[in-house]
């Protein structure tokens, strides 16, 4: 295959030294903050839906609240009915969003995205229910009316600006539920849905196009593919335009399907027989290469084994949802110590995390989502130097002697081994380590000397007496190699 033609554009400077950015998922869907699967997963919800197994009570993602009451027997149809009336429509959730909407300070979730170090926030605009948060002037051609009343995308971008961060913007092109009324059960429905045809492709355009005309987007993070009818290299030409450090993300597929209704019966019965064979068999559905052009990857709840040569970023909720989702706890959420091990591990093996908040219905940022970023600003406070401003080193990961993972950066000549365990002996043994002769070592937040020797393939440190934290840095100055 070709490579698309800005497969090698420069990465801007901002994003190819940016570690982390904050997603946020806030609309209606916050309203009921219900989800069909609370307990499940990302992986195994696309598992099922690869496979041709109907998803129906399986999906983690509150955001996708809509689709599941479209399924009568769903958990969510079932919830609905009980707390809402079975005849109330999703569309009623407008009101009590709007009048939390008009009240929420935006200086509030930007200092607590400030204070974890992100470098940038990517707001989800519209998603697949098809309510935008920003007062468009493109018509709706099914439902007149149908946006929020106050600029929430506007609002949002003047108050991460002057919090001195970078603002994207995502964007639902592919799918818009408003345009159809069938619900999303298996691939197949997924791909009918990306096939929405002429109308539904001219709206999703001028959207984008008033998106980057009014809010000058540094991150276009375009979602569930776009649609046959139009071709996004023209978007992307405009785009760089106006946005010339942009940054374009790589969902963008196109799904083509027959115009004639039995043909595309037909193929979508093919496709989904293929899918079902491939899963019996234990076979991976192979992976299709982006054929559009982008600048960064995005991997989706899960660290590639195989890190991509291109700028890659891993996307997630705190939890198993990127909506707001009632049902999780903090056990189902990352802790402090996970997110920092999580992020660690990422940056060292040269990606950013973009790690997703989801307001409430009234706009509040809940108390369970904002204790493990606050552990990670408490921890970055000290270690932000082996993550910030680094690059990573010519070795990702290691071990020490007691099994605790290590990960690596540098910065400049100085080298940061990060151990990832919550309390360090008196004497860590790194396996398998080479450092520069000459070297000399800091525990970062300690006042204590620490010293180091070669002991065979191994690096022997002793270290001073520590506390229990996340993580432990080790930096070796002169020690990049």
């Amino acid at each position: 295959m070709d490579k698309p033609e800005n497969f090698e554009r420069p990465l801007p400077d901002w994003y190819d030294s940016a570690k982390l950015g904050v997603f946020v998922h806030w609309g209606l869907y916050s309203v009921p903050a219900f989800a069909d699967g609370p307990d499940g997963t990302f992986v195994g919800y696309m598992a099922d839906l690869t496979a041709m197994r109907d998803i129906t009570g399986k999906n983690p993602y509150a955001e996708w609240y809509l689709n599941a009451l479209r399924i009568p027997e769903s958990p969510t149809a079932r919830h609905h009915a009980e707390v809402y009336g079975a005849e109330t429509p999703y569309s009623s959730f407008r009101l009590e969003f709007e009048k939390g909407a008009a009240q929420v300070d935006f200086a509030d979730w930007t200092a607590l995205f400030s204070a974890i170090g992100a470098e940038y926030v990517v707001m989800v605009t519209r998603h697949l229910d098809g309510y935008p948060l920003w007062p468009t002037s493109v018509p709706h051609p099914r439902q007149e009316g149908y946006r929020s009343s106050r600029d929430l995308v506007g609002d949002l971008a003047d108050a991460v600006r002057a919090a001195g961060m970078r603002m994207g913007l995502y964007y639902a092109g592919g799918i818009d539920w408003t345009f159809v009324e069938q619900p999303v059960r298996t691939m197949t429905d997924l791909m009918a849905q990306q096939s929405a045809g002429a109308d539904y492709a001219r709206y999703a355009r001028a959207h984008w196009d008033e998106l980057i005309e009014r809010y000058r987007p540094s991150v276009l993070w375009n979602d569930m593919g776009w649609p046959a009818e139009d071709d996004p290299r023209d978007l992307f030409a405009s785009y760089y335009r106006a946005v010339p450090d942009g940054v374009v993300n790589d969902r963008w597929t196109q799904v083509r399907l027959p115009r004639n209704r039995w043909l595309r019966r037909g193929y979508l019965a093919f496709v989904g027989g293929l899918l079902r064979m491939l899963s019996r068999s234990g076979r991976p559905v192979p992976e299709q290469e982006p054929a559009l052009p982008f600048d960064v990857r995005t991997f989706e709840y899960e660290v590639p084994a195989d890190p991509p040569a291109r700028a890659w970023e891993v996307t997630r909720g705190l939890g198993n949802s990127f909506g707001y989702s009632a049902a999780e706890t903090a056990d189902d959420l990352l802790t402090g110590t996970e997110l920092v091990h999580l992020f660690v591990d990422i940056v060292a093996r040269g990606g950013r995390l973009l790690l997703n908040v989801g307001p409430d219905g009234s706009g509040r940022i809940p108390d369970v989502q904002r204790v493990p970023l606050q552990e990670l600003a408490g921890w970055l406070r000290t270690a932000g130097p082996a993550v910030f401003g680094t690059t990573p080193w010519r070795c990702a990961a290691a071990r020490t002697a007691d099994g605790a993972q290590v990960r690596f950066t540098r910065a400049g000549d100085t080298l940061h081994a990060i151990v990832l365990s919550e309390r360090l002996a008196g004497q860590v043994r790194l396996r398998d380590v080479t450092v520069a002769p000459g070297a000399t070592v800091r525990l970062l937040g300690s006042e204590h000397p620490a010293s180091w020797r070669r002991d065979g393939q191994d690096v022997l440190i002793d270290s001073p007496s520590t506390g229990v934290a996340p993580a432990h840095v080790f930096a070796f100055d002169r020690g990049a190699s």
